[in-house]
Formats: C-alpha cells, sequence, structure tokens
C-alpha cells in the first residue's frame, strides 16, 4: 500500500515571464505560451480527444502529475462540449507535491477563463494527505481520483484500465524519478487495448521507454515554439476491458446505512435496483439511532484500519456536504485522551506525520470546554472537519428515486436456470430476480446464505436518550471510551454498550447506569444524577469480521457469480459506507477503483474463510 509520510507541498512561485515554477525540480509546470492552450494541443488533442470518447462507456485518463490541475480543467471543459451524457469521464492523476488548498487557489487565480471549474475543484480539494481521494463533479459524470505520494508507489495500487495516459512530469532531466522503468511498467500493466498516451517531452529515453513497454511510438508537432512531443498508441494485448457497456439490473439486501449507499451509488451509475428490506422502513435497526458521529481514528504506525478510516472519513464528508445542516452537521468533534499516555501517543502522530491542524489537534482542558461549551473533563484532541449526522435521515436521502421493497424479508437465495439470482421470502415466492445481488444485511447475510461463508461476529450496543438540562447547550459531539451528542428533538444520545456475542434486543438498565457512568467521565457536570431506570433508548445488533475490518468485494467461489457483500461495517457506518459503496460499485462497473489494491484486498470477502483456514 502507499507508504503514509509527510508530503512536501508545492510553493506557488511565478518567474519573470509568467510562467509557474517547481522550485523543487527549478523546472517550469507550463509553457509562457499558454498553459491552456497547451494542455489542450499536447494531451487532449495528443490522446485524440474527444474523438474517441464512447457514449456508452466510461473514459480513464491517467496522468503523472497533477500540479495546478490545468490539465484536468482543459479536459473537464473539453468533456461538458463534446462528452455523452451516458458516459463517465475518470481523471486519475498522481502528484508526490500537491499544492496547500490555499496556494492552489491563489495560482488558479492566473486563469479567469476556467474560474467556474476551478471555483468546484476547490470546493472539494484535499488536504495533502498521502493516498487516494476521490472527488465527484457534474452530478457524477466526473470523477477525479487524485493519488497523493510518489509515483513508485502510487501507480501500483491504482486498480484501473486507462484509456489514454497524459504523461506530464518534470522534464526527465529535472525529475528522472519520474521517466524509470518501473513507472513505465506500471503504465502498460494499467494501458486498456489500444490505449494511447502523449507527452510534452521528446526525449529519446522517453521514446525508447515507452517503446519496450509496448507502445507504437511517433513524434508529433509540439507545442508553440517546441518542436515535437510524443504520441504513442499501446499495441500489445492485455487483460479484458470488464468494463459494462450497459448497467443491468441489481438487487441490494438490507436499507441500513450499507445497503442504502449501495443502492444510490449503483442506482446513480444507471443500474436498475430493488431493495428488499424486512422491516417497514429503512434504518431500523443498528442504523436506527438518532445521531452517530462522523469521525477518523488514528495509529502510531498508520495500520490498515487507521488508513482505511481516514480515507473513509475524508470520503464521506465530501459525500455529506449537501446534506449540510439537514442530515450531516459538521461541528467538529472533541475527543478527550483515556489517561497522559493516550494523550502523548496522539502528540507523537500528530508530529510524526505531520498532521495538518485542520485534521486533528491537541486542546487542553479549558480550550475543549470552550470548544463543547460545556466543562470537560480532561485535555484531548480537536477534530474540527469531523461531526455528527442523522442515519435515517441520510438513508432516506439515498434511497430517493430507488424502489424499496419494505416489509418482504429474504430468507433465501438461489440461482435460476437463467443465471439470475432469486430472492425467496419463507413460503418460498419470489422477491425479486436480479444478475446481481449485493448483500447490506449485516449478521443476517450468513444466515441467507446458509453456508458459513460469512462468519461475522455479533455485538449487542445500547444507547440512552437523556433530556437536554435547561439551559444548556451542547456545541459538538464529545467522546472518550463513551460519547454524546448535540440534542435532537431536545434529547441526547450518550453510549454505547459494547457486548460481542450477545443478540437480546431488550433494554438494560444496568446498561443505562454504565452509559451515565461513561457521560460523567466526559462531561461531568452536565447531568445531575439521572436516574437510570426512567430512561428509555435504543438496542443496535452490529455485525463485524473476526479481523475487525468490513467485509467488501464479490463473493469467491464459482457458484457465487454476481453475488457481492458490503458487511461488517460495525460502529463506523456512517464513516464507511459512502466509500465502501463507491468502490463496490467501482468494482461490479469495471470501473476505476478509489482505493488502493492493497486496501480492497483486505477488505476481500473470501478473506474470512482463509483466515479462518490456517
Amino acid at each position: 500500500m502507499i507508504p503514509f509520510a509527510p508530503l512536501t507541498t508545492a510553493q506557488p512561485d511565478f518567474n519573470d515571464q509568467g510562467e509557474l515554477r517547481s522550485t523543487l525540480y527549478d523546472d517550469i509546470y507550463a509553457s509562457a505560451d499558454g498553459a491552456l492552450a497547451q494542455a489542450a494541443h499536447v494531451f487532449v488533442a495528443g490522446n485524440d480527444l474527444p474523438q474517441r470518447w464512447d457514449k456508452d462507456r466510461s473514459f480513464v485518463i491517467v496522468e503523472t502529475g497533477f500540479g495546478a490541475g490545468i490539465n484536468f480543467l482543459v479536459t473537464w471543459d473539453a468533456w461538458r462540449h463534446h462528452g455523452s451524457a451516458g458516459g463517465r469521464l475518470h481523471y486519475i492523476s498522481v502528484e508526490k507535491h500537491p499544492f496547500q488548498p490555499a496556494d492552489l487557489a491563489r495560482v488558479l487565480r492566473r486563469w479567469p477563463q476556467c474560474a467556474e471549474l476551478s471555483g468546484l475543484l476547490l470546493e472539494q480539494y484535499p488536504l495533502p494527505l498521502s493516498g487516494f481521494h476521490r472527488l465527484h463533479f457534474d452530478a457524477g459524470r466526473v470523477v477525479l481520483t487524485l493519488g497523493f505520494g510518489d509515483v513508485a508507489d502510487v501507480l501500483p495500487e491504482l486498480d484501473a484500465r486507462a484509456d489514454a495516459f497524459f504523461l506530464d512530469g518534470f522534464a526527465p532531466a529535472r525529475n528522472p524519478q519520474m521517466w524509470s522503468d518501473s513507472m513505465f511498467a506500471q503504465i502498460a500493466r494499467l494501458a486498456a487495448p489500444g490505449a494511447t498516451a502523449a507527452t510534452y517531452t521528446a526525449a529519446a529515453s522517453v521514446r525508447e521507454r515507452l517503446q519496450r513497454s509496448g507502445f507504437a511510438v511517433r513524434k508529433a508537432t509540439g507545442f508553440a515554439r517546441k518542436r515535437d512531443m510524443l504520441c504513442a498508441r499501446y499495441e500489445r494485448s492485455n487483460a479484458p476491458d470488464l468494463r459494462r457497456a450497459s448497467p443491468s439490473k441489481a438487487i441490494v439486501v438490507g436499507a441500513g446505512l450499507a445497503g442504502s449507499a449501495c443502492a444510490a451509488r449503483l442506482a446513480a451509475s444507471g443500474f436498475d435496483v430493488e431493495v428488499i428490506e424486512r422491516h417497514t422502513a429503512s434504518a431500523t435497526e443498528a442504523s436506527g439511532n438518532p445521531a452517530g458521529l462522523v469521525m477518523p481514528a488514528f495509529s502510531l504506525d498508520w495500520n490498515v484500519p487507521t488508513r482505511l478510516t481516514v480515507s473513509a472519513f475524508l470520503h464521506a464528508r465530501r459525500r455529506l456536504m449537501p446534506l449540510a445542516r439537514t442530515a450531516w452537521f459538521p461541528t467538529g468533534v472533541l475527543q478527550l485522551a483515556r489517561d497522559d499516555a493516550h494523550l502523548a501517543r496522539h502528540r507523537q502522530i500528530i508530529q510524526r506525520f505531520c498532521l495538518p491542524p485542520e485534521l486533528l489537534h491537541l486542546v487542553s482542558e479549558e480550550e475543549g470546554s470552550a470548544l463543547a461549551g460545556q466543562r470537560v473533563a480532561t485535555a484531548g484532541w480537536w477534530l474540527p472537519s469531523a461531526g455528527w449526522a442523522a442515519p435515517a435521515q441520510i438513508c432516506r436521502n439515498d434511497l430517493a428515486g430507488v424502489r424499496v421493497l419494505f416489509g418482504r424479508h429474504a430468507v433465501q437465495l438461489r440461482r435460476g436456470c437463467d443465471e439470475q439470482w432469486e430472492a425467496l421470502d419463507a413460503s418460498e415466492e419470489v422477491i425479486a430476480r436480479a444478475p446481481l445481488v449485493i448483500l447490506a444485511n449485516a449478521h443476517a447475510a450468513g444466515q441467507l446464505l446458509g453456508d458459513g461463508s460469512l462468519p461475522l461476529v455479533v455485538t449487542r450496543g445500547q444507547v440512552s436518550f437523556l433530556a437536554q438540562p435547561a439551559g444548556a447547550v451542547l456545541h459538538a459531539p464529545v467522546c472518550r471510551e463513551g460519547f454524546i451528542t448535540p440534542a435532537v428533538g431536545g434529547l441526547h444520545c450518550i453510549g454505547a454498550s459494547y457486548q460481542v456475542g450477545v443478540d437480546d434486543l431488550n433494554e438494560r438498565i444496568d446498561d443505562h447506569r454504565d452509559n451515565l457512568e461513561r457521560l460523567r467521565r466526559v462531561l461531568p457536570d452536565y447531568a445531575t444524577n439521572p436516574d437510570p431506570s426512567v430512561l428509555t433508548g435504543r438496542v443496535g445488533l452490529r455485525a463485524m469480521a473476526p479481523d475487525r475490518m468490513p467485509v467488501m468485494g464479490a463473493c469467491s467461489s464459482p457458484e457465487s457469480l454476481g453475488l457481492y457483500a458490503c458487511l461488517g461495517l460495525a460502529s463506523r457506518g456512517l464513516t464507511y459506507a459512502p466509500l465502501l459503496a463507491e468502490t463496490l460499485t467501482c468494482m461490479i462497473n469495471g470501473e476505476p477503483l478509489p482505493i488502493e489494491r492493497g486496501l480492497a484486498a483486505r477488505m476481500d470477502p473470501g478473506r474470512i474463510n482463509r483466515t479462518l483456514q490456517t
């Protein structure tokens, strides 16, 4: 996977000729004769675009060197004018030295012709953190995936089939690592049949490496005063292109956060989706709490769960932006340290990875109390871009326009003679038929399959509802071993109990008592001796895999063709669901994944049984 390490960001610098210059490589980003015209000539026209854009399929571009995003903006503008309504442009770009968002905004002001598209880009442009960042534009017709990190680390983790390559590193003499043999080997691995490439340089070393990698190379007229540039076409046979020319029908089992998110993403990509939900409303089980946290978690070694949680959090924030103040409340979250060692560990995490204060920073007890609006128990760290959300409202929003079969309980799946999956109820009546099924029904998925292939662990969690004290206002969620969210309808959600292997859905007074104790360890003065016996609450059963990673991807046995899972989100459904649904939809469509290949493999459904067998 891509090593998570501090990134050296680019600095905005213009020379006397008005050219944007890299102080790291002592080279310019684009010609003084016009960056927009250069992008159109070298990369768009050099790859025979837009003539090659197919009306029925996605088109994938891989770029080495995002820079200030000029190539992307020019390509996006061309797609707006010439791309088809039924297609999708996937633009993937690798950048080792991204600009800080504020610096990129200053740079892009130099090109007022791109003001509208630049503004849309800057609204979502990520913090300079290693890894993949996926952004959606124009209602999903344009998808930008930024891979921040060294090209030698990022390209091997990319799961995609590229139709065109924009090879736009700095000059080979200035940045030889960008033009290495290993980089061209990855370009060949990613190339779809007939893929093209274009580059500003005409260096013999680049031409030779392209040829050795299976490209037929020709010189073409360069831009402005540049005599030559290189264009190429991939001529070797390669893995088949698995992109779907026409989406089909899909069944999603479960209308909680996972199922609703999967249904929404599949429908957005053109699928005819039917959701089967055994209850009479969505978000009735573990996704039914009135409020939940959307936040990352960190570790000193930046392990796989941290990598997933941070990536999912950043993706969820972008996907939740349209729901701000209706179902998503980006208030920030205050997490209190358990003890001095816990606080010291997070200080080390911030220092080791140079994490930006926009993501998290340490706060004293006094600072935390001011942020929360109430006295807190100890020091901790403030996550300014985190927040809380209303799960049921998010599910309803995701399911708007999707056909949901409420009150239908699928108890069996079988393959029909025409290779269609059939979901049957207890009387063996067919509820729905489709070539694709996505299991998003938590621990019930194993019962539905009946073959023991998805052995998920059930964990019981009880939250308590506490009346907001008179005159008291909590500005943001506060958590420690437990949590409290701002009041919804005059009630705070506090919790939560955690009991592995317990499936009792009855409320317990002891759990209310324990939740109140958790609250006192967070906000010691907030509630004066409430009686646990009069509290109400909610019990949910969450599912998790033995290794505590989500279960996402294709079920791997030969007889399960067309069967997928999005399960085991445990207590992080609000944070995980958007990214997992995006990833699963791309897998199904054969489109570029928004996460690293190694991370996707760690969530593969087949790994559970492989682990148990060893």
